[in-house]
């Protein structure tokens, strides 16, 4: 019972101060509201109801002026409040001001379901009296968008509806492996970034001349994966023996089809210069894990030795006992005395006396 008793009266305390949170207007504070919403209204250019007046604390005590009351603003370079008084009395108040400044926004025009594609038929235009968070204001911002959920005719257009989309390409026709893949039986599709996989979104270059790996039913969106891809690289022509030097004879630039290793070698310039540090099948795309410097010096090889003695230059043919780089020592022997001697390399069978 008591616990009753305490309850209705905490409910008809609460009741009681809720109405006097809620003053009544007198007669002489609904005449400065009106007048003071139309001056406002008039001097920022606004409707009368986007302008709200802080004149309604039961505090504030109007009293009755014979004619309009004189109004501006508290400061010149705010219309945050307005400054009242009554002619010909010292009563004054300032009184705070809160401006509604339309918003335009946009609303769906019919239903739609999550995925649908948009544009800015979709959408018409609507005048709101408040701000909203992540409200659409640019009807170009529907290009190249979808909805990530499904939403009803009237809904407002907002961001966090919205989705990127992405062009996958969709086979016309039955493609069998290892035939051209015509552009003309190719079909560009926009979808939703969500419902497409990684594999699925790569650029149209790669279609160029590319061949199927596999069968592919008509209709098939393309993966990266269905693709044999055109690269042209550098190919063996033939067998290339381990620490064989690369040549026009056993490497060419070629077409090749497939995945290329990650260091795949796509221009022969200084190939002359390099080799291999494994064997290579024929066929295989060359890489510049598979090869080094070639030696500028081989055993066997004639090596033309200058020697310098003041101004006096001479150079004598040697044979290389070794091999080496640029800058290396290397062991050469004279064909006639047989004499060995070191020398510094300094070019292709080229070196100088240390």
């Amino acid at each position: 019972m008591y616990k009753s008793i305490i309850t209705f009266t905490i409910a008809f305390y609460s009741c009681l101060v809720t109405a006097q949170n809620i003053p009544e207007l007198s007669a002489n504070k609904q005449a400065l509201i009106k007048q003071a919403k139309v001056w406002v209204a008039e001097q920022v250019k606004l409707e009368i109801d986007q302008v709200e007046i802080s004149a309604t604390d039961r505090r504030l005590k109007i009293p009755s002026c014979d004619s309009m009351f004189d109004i501006s603003f508290s400061y010149p370079s705010s219309q945050e409040s307005i400054r009242i008084s009554c002619p010909n009395t010292s009563w004054q108040v300032f009184v705070g001001v809160k401006l509604i400044k339309n918003t335009l926004g946009f609303v769906f025009k019919a239903d739609m379901p999550v995925g649908q594609l948009l544009s800015s038929d979709d959408i018409k235009p609507i005048v709101l009296k408040t701000s909203v968070r992540g409200l659409v204001k640019d009807p170009h911002a529907l290009k190249d968008m979808s909805l990530s959920k499904s939403v009803s005719a009237g809904d407002l257009v907002l961001q966090q509806y919205l989705t990127a989309t992405v062009i996958v390409f969709q086979i016309k026709k039955d493609i069998l492996a290892g035939e051209f893949i015509d552009l003309k039986s190719i079909k560009n599709v926009r979808k939703p970034l969500s419902l497409t996989s990684s594999t699925q979104r790569f650029p149209s270059r790669l279609l160029n001349q590319s061949t199927a790996a596999k069968n592919l039913r008509g209709g098939t969106i393309l993966s990266r994966e269905d693709l044999r891809v055109k690269h042209v690289v550098m190919i063996s022509k033939e067998i290339i023996g381990r620490g064989q030097k690369l040549s026009s004879a056993n490497s060419t630039l070629a077409p090749f089809y497939g995945s290329l290793p990650n260091d795949a070698l796509f221009s022969d310039a200084g190939i002359s210069q390099m080799e291999t540090i494994r064997t290579i099948s024929p066929g295989q795309p060359i890489r510049t894990s598979d090869l080094r410097p070639a030696p500028l010096i081989r055993p066997d090889d004639m090596v033309m030795l200058s020697i310098e003695r003041g101004s006096l230059q001479i150079t004598i043919p040697m044979i290389a006992l070794s091999k080496g780089q640029l800058g290396e020592q290397v062991t050469l022997i004279n064909p006639d005395s047989k004499e060995q001697i070191r020398a510094i390399v300094t070019g292709p069978r080229k070196a100088e006396i240390l």
